[in-house]
């Protein structure tokens, strides 16, 4: 029986009793409190004439520890523990009697524990709750497998994708998500990174946390998000091995989304099924790009839209405004180095290649095709990506169908100037110097004589002067002279 209701009914009998020593008792007294109480007039004139109410009268058999040790024996299940203590012997009362003892006397945790282990403890214990004073002061992150199934990129067999989602503990703010096939070190890097990188797209949140909570799970565990955390000056702290209540926010949060979204999508896994398991007629599933932007849309209206009781009402985004904390920013040239996801790839032509986009920006039309190159990029904000060479960071290449007039612009204009410069140092190569060799027409030593071309013209006005050389040896009539080796000398004959 409750403590309140013991309190209730002795309060009751103490103030009717006194009434009574008064002379002022009156059964229209003892009716109405019996009908307060929920018991019968007579229970209450009982009470009246043993002069006190005292709960023990009706509290019967008590549980002993054999009775304890029964009911574990037979994992938790109080029937077939009364009937194990009847047959080895030991008193027991009636069933009825039995089990009434074991459901007073044994908690509904430990009830569970006996039955179902470590669950069933769990999903009855009384944890507190832990509430950050700040903004940025925890985040909290974890990866689920979404029940629904969706078309790759690549191929064309169903596959059910990751989710992973940050968390802000103080507002419920989603600091940033990442939607992949199979969650990697990859995917909470670039979730930290959008947290802490302010677009103005999405909102003014952003900054380093405190303190990052993850599963204890082998992506999270990966030594580059801690080197990531370090470089960045958080701390980066798992949970404990089986503790999913030390960050029970972003668990949560998972559940809404699987409510509030996966499961009004096409071919969601917990649907209805026919009788030979298999989901009723569904729509064209949806593709992953397809499924990312409704998980952004989702998102977006959680974060200003959704209003949580526990905070007082107000959405996450009004939350986060409340707060006063000044938020540690980061240039975006440091997450240039971290934080995102990175393949390989090679310039085509007309850029870049990657996902469903051609990537295209000045530095890649003066680097050339065929050049190998790194893309970092966001897995689900395809807007831009890094491009990185051996050598370091390129630049931040954008699609080509999304080009401003300017970028285009840029774009055209350093392909010519790469052509011009590769024109240029032909052109430098080709005036360096021009070997000529005499002709060996005439006996003597051969002589090697460099001429020293300055540019074009002077090439064009030397070849010019020696066409009026020639029509002035036509004059004189010696042009059969012309280009004749010149016969040696009498002293040249004589010493040869």
């Amino acid at each position: 029986m409750r403590a309140e209701v013991v309190e209730r009914r002795q309060a009751v009998v103490v103030r009717l009793l006194a009434l009574r020593a008064d002379g002022r008792l009156a059964s229209q007294v003892v009716r109405a409190a019996a009908e307060s109480l929920g018991v019968t007039e007579r229970t209450v004139w009982r009470w009246l004439a043993a002069g006190s109410y005292d709960p023990r009268w009706r509290i019967g058999w008590r549980t002993t520890d054999e009775a304890v040790e029964a009911f574990y024996r037979t994992g938790g299940r109080s029937t077939a523990a009364w009937r194990l203590l009847r047959d080895e012997g030991v008193p027991v009362p009636s069933h009825t009697a039995f089990c009434r003892a074991l459901e007073r006397d044994i908690s509904l945790a430990e009830r569970a524990y006996a039955r179902h282990g470590e669950d069933g403890r769990r999903r009855y214990s009384v944890y507190r709750r832990w509430e950050p004073r700040a903004r940025n002061d925890v985040w909290e992150t974890d990866h689920q497998e979404l029940d629904i199934k969706v078309v790759p990129l690549h191929g064309r067999r169903l596959v059910r994708p990751w989710l992973t989602v940050i968390e802000d503990g103080f507002s419920r703010l989603v600091m940033g998500w990442a939607l992949s096939l199979y969650p990697t070190t990859a995917e909470v890097l670039v979730a930290i990174r959008e947290g802490i990188v302010i677009d103005p797209e999405r909102g003014p949140w952003g900054g380093v946390p405190q303190l990052v909570r993850f599963d204890g799970g082998k992506e999270f565990l990966a030594t580059a998000v801690k080197r990531a955390a370090g470089e960045l000056g958080c701390a980066a702290l798992p949970t404990a091995p089986y503790s999913p209540h030390q960050k029970g926010k972003v668990e949560r949060l998972h559940r809404t989304i699987g409510e509030g979204l996966i499961a009004t999508l096409p071919h969601y896994t917990d649907g209805p099924h026919r009788a030979n398991g298999k989901l009723y007629a569904q729509p064209n599933p949806l593709t992953l790009p397809q499924l990312q932007t409704r998980v952004r849309e989702f998102i977006d209206a959680y974060n200003t839209e959704h209003r949580h009781s526990s905070l007082g009402g107000m959405t996450p985004a009004e939350k986060w405004a409340s707060s006063a904390a000044p938020l540690d920013l980061v240039e975006p040239k440091r997450l240039r180095w971290m934080l995102m996801a990175d393949e390989t790839r090679k310039v085509n032509k007309d850029g870049i290649h990657f996902e469903t986009a051609t990537f295209i920006a000045p530095e890649v039309t003066k680097l050339g095709r065929g050049v190998t190159v790194e893309v970092r990029y966001m897995p689900h904000d395809l807007r831009s990506i890094e491009v990185f060479t051996a050598d370091g960071w390129l630049c931040t290449a954008y699609p080509q169908d999304e080009l401003t007039c300017e970028q285009s612009d840029a774009v055209v204009q350093a392909r010519h100037e790469a052509a011009r410069e590769m024109g240029r140092r032909k052109a430098a190569a080709s005036r360096k110097a021009r070997a000529r060799i005499a002709p060996l027409t005439a006996t003597g030593t051969v002589q090697d004589i460099t001429a020293i071309v300055r540019d074009r013209a002077h090439d064009r006005e030397a070849v010019q002067q020696d066409a009026d050389k020639g029509e002035l040896l036509k004059i004189l009539g010696l042009a059969d002279q012309l280009n004749q080796p010149i016969p040696p000398s009498a002293q040249e004959q004589a010493e040869a």
